[in-house]
């Protein structure tokens, strides 16, 4: 799951020229990333670490990232 979402901000910056702050996936995929990653297992811990705010959302089928103006805010506060 890491790797998927490396690539997905990766492509994010070469499409736009700026890193994603935002994922958002659905609880499996929370799940599967935190199974694989069980030092990051709390959300705050993991948001950290990806340097993005994490939404979790039922209908998200595939996880995705964007950019908000209000994540960026208040990851730098």
């Amino acid at each position: 799951m890491l790797s998927f979402l490396y690539r997905l901000v990766r492509a994010y910056h070469r499409e736009h020229g700026y890193s994603p702050n935002v994922v958002m996936m659905n609880r499996e995929h929370f799940r599967l990333l935190t199974q694989s990653l069980p030092e990051l297992a709390d959300y705050a811990t993991l948001a950290h670490f990806l340097r993005m705010e994490v939404i979790l959302s039922e209908d998200c089928v595939h996880p995705h990232v964007a950019w908000r103006p209000q994540a960026r805010r208040a990851a730098q506060g």
